[in-house]
């Protein structure tokens, strides 16, 4: 009952929602491979978005929060130029019409996946820039990068290149949004030299299991899937129900219900790739892109906020990297935060996305905090 009241009350707000602009982007192999949504209208002085899911996700699940945040609040808040992607064929519709003659079977690297975000970018951009080229105003934007689950890995990836390398992109992110996902500190930032003192929670034995069964599940079906579809549907489904039926080894709790689940279990299968990589990556030993996927190294310049939900067996972030954005906020260091939400699992946008849709607004502001929504003005600082 509690899985189909949360999944019902989800697509009962996402249809009453308006129809995004769709666009088409190339990605590796396949010239209209990446699928782009774009929420709300352009203005000179505006905060740009863009979004980027992990798995199962494709475009709908964040559909209803990127409308609110596009939308302009009466005498508070602008609305904002809203952009909505997902790793290379997660999309549901995209998928079903070109399915592995426009996907490569071996799924993507996340070298492939940020490139593909940078991509979406590129175009996000472009399509702001002719909406506001009639414009008198100068046109002045913020750019926020907003991502979940494994989108998180190809947002820390994004940043730390933009940064580093100035020809990976035209678009650096001024600020991240980090949903229920975050990775590790920057090797840099002089993190255990911060965090002298603080007692740092250690992941449990039953943590590592949980963290690691399902992970393994998926990788291994996602690597049979390379030889047989059928072989590996069927190694899917033996060891999904060993880890989340015998051996309940579930990392969600009933609060996400099913929605991250899918009646398309091909489609299902295929998305798992980001394991598999995951898996391959590891195995390298060294100069993997967990390397690199970090937390930026300059919170100032580059402040992070992180939301998550505390309704989950295991928690998907690395709690030194949680430990440091509290001291920033702490200290005053930077308009880096953490907010936890008592009520919500891994979709915690789909849960409250009242809460994270104030909660961004703020960050978007250059402040605010304690998890609850704000009163009285939500204005970007624009």
């Amino acid at each position: 009952e509690v899985h189909n009241q949360v999944h019902l009350s989800s697509q009962k707000n996402i249809s009453m929602l308006t129809s995004p602009k769709v666009f088409n982007y190339p990605i590796p192999g396949n010239p209209t491979g990446g699928i782009l949504h774009i929420y709300g209208e352009a203005a000179a002085a505006q905060d740009v978005i863009l979004y980027c899911g992990g798995f199962p996700d494709g475009l709908e699940p964040i559909s209803e929060l990127a409308e609110r945040l596009a939308t302009t609040r009466d005498g508070q808040a602008r609305g904002c130029y809203v952009g909505v992607t997902c790793f290379p064929g997660f999309d549901n519709k995209t998928f079903n019409e070109q399915k592995f003659t426009g996907f490569k079977k071996s799924g993507f690297t996340f070298d492939e996946v940020t490139c593909c975000v940078r991509d979406a970018a590129d175009l996000l951009f472009e399509e702001h820039a002719k909406s506001v080229s009639s414009s008198t105003d100068e046109c002045k934007t913020t750019f926020t990068l907003m991502t979940h689950d494994w989108g998180v890995v190809c947002g820390h990836l994004f940043i730390n290149r933009a940064i580093e390398e100035r020809s990976f992109t035209q678009h650096k992110p001024d600020r991240l949004v980090m949903l229920d996902v975050l990775l590790f500190p920057h090797p840099k930032s002089n993190y255990k030299e911060k965090l002298r003192g603080k007692e740092i929670q250690k992941p449990t034995g039953r943590d590592n299991l949980l963290s690691l069964s399902y992970r393994i599940a998926f990788a291994m079906s996602f690597a049979v899937l390379q030889f047989s579809e059928a072989v590996g549907l069927i190694v899917m489904a033996v060891l999904t129900t060993i880890v989340f039926s015998i051996l309940k080894l579930n990392p969600l709790q009933d609060v996400d219900g099913l929605l991250g689940r899918t009646k398309d279990l091909k489609h299902f299968l295929y998305m798992m790739y980001p394991y598999y990589h995951m898996f391959k990556e590891v195995l390298k030993g060294s100069e993997t892109v967990f390397d690199v996927a970090t937390m930026p190294l300059d919170l100032k310049e580059t402040p992070v906020l992180y939301m998550y939900g505390a309704k989950k067996n295991v928690m998907f972030h690395d709690n030194r990297s949680v430990a440091l954005l509290e001291r920033e906020e702490k200290e005053g260091l930077s308009e880096s935060r953490v907010v936890r939400l008592e009520e919500s699992g891994h979709w915690m946008y789909c849960q409250e996305p009242e809460v994270c849709e104030n909660e961004i607004r703020k960050f978007l502001k250059g402040g605010g905090g304690g998890g609850e929504a704000p009163s009285g003005d939500t204005q970007s600082r624009l």
